[in-house]
């Protein structure tokens, strides 16, 4: 046996040791207690590797993590590498397999590791009603709510540019009243919903075809403003209504949420009715 091929055995068997809580160590990033989710180690065939998360924060088998190059020159967001899948969890680290490559760069020692995202989206399980009443941007229960309609899948603007994105990205439907069809004026529309582990960041994308204005837990987000069509060749009104995008993190709580919106219509809104929204959490592992 060659030299290179006994010290890689005995890596692995050093790792294998580590992975079962028998002892053993390999060389890390400088971490600190606050900021894990790392991948220490990638073995040779690239199809496993070794990460920072272990037991005592919360990790078990099966669930799925996605990797990210957080640093690339000339790039300012951060890349997804592809996503792995718990396979052992350890005292000290643990071993996943990679299950998903969505980049043509490799993962190395160092790219970070997150959950995936909580994703909330526009779909029949929002409820909608013509008349707001006292709590609605903001109580989990409305004393009214069985007044308050389940929406319906709206057709039309889906299929815009902006639309067809969001719906790629995150399966988020376009949603409108059952009862109010292209009717004039203010429509309301509410969602609760539960996130259970602590918020590392979060961010509202949305694709309104009319005014629209957005609140979490009672907090005014942003208004969408109804596209301006005068003065705008064919092409360019193709491209409408535009896809918006808010960071959210601080209207968010770890508990139950709710998310709210009302749009107005009027007579010279040129987009068909209904919108699509999804909010994206990026959260710890507990």
């Amino acid at each position: 046996m060659s030299v290179i091929k006994y010290k890689n055995l005995i890596a692995f068997f050093i790792l294998s040791l580590t992975i079962s809580g028998c002892g053993g160590k390999v060389s890390s990033p400088d971490l600190s207690t606050e900021s894990k989710g790392y991948i220490l180690y990638v073995f040779a065939k690239r199809t496993e590797v070794m990460i920072d998360f272990c037991k005592k924060d919360g990790l078990s088998r099966g669930t799925v993590l996605e990797v990210y190059r957080t640093k690339i020159e000339g790039i300012n967001e951060p890349v997804k590498l592809g996503e792995i899948t718990v396979e052992k969890v350890g005292d000290k680290m643990s071993k996943a397999r990679v299950s998903l490559i969505t980049s043509s760069l490799k993962m190395e020692r160092g790219d970070r590791v997150y959950p995936r995202p909580i994703i909330v989206t526009t779909d029949e399980s929002w409820i909608t009603h013509t008349t707001p009443e006292k709590g609605w941007r903001s109580e989990y229960v409305l004393p009214n709510q069985r007044d308050w309609k389940s929406c319906q899948i709206a057709s039309g603007i889906d299929n815009r540019p902006s639309a067809r994105v969001l719906i790629s990205d995150t399966n988020a439907k376009p949603i409108w009243s059952p009862v109010v069809g292209a009717r004039v004026g203010n429509v309301y529309f509410r969602k609760t919903f539960q996130i259970d582990a602590n918020i590392i960041s979060a961010t509202l994308e949305i694709v309104s075809g009319c005014k629209t204005n957005i609140y979490i837990n009672d907090n005014w987000v942003a208004e969408v403003k109804e596209p301006i069509m005068i003065g705008l060749d064919e092409e360019e009104k193709e491209d409408l209504p535009k896809l918006e995008s808010y960071k959210v993190t601080s209207f968010l709580r770890k508990g139950r949420n709710v998310v709210a919106v009302e749009a107005y219509r009027d007579q010279k809104t040129p987009f068909p009715q209904g919108f699509l929204l999804a909010i994206k959490v990026q959260t710890s592992l507990h």
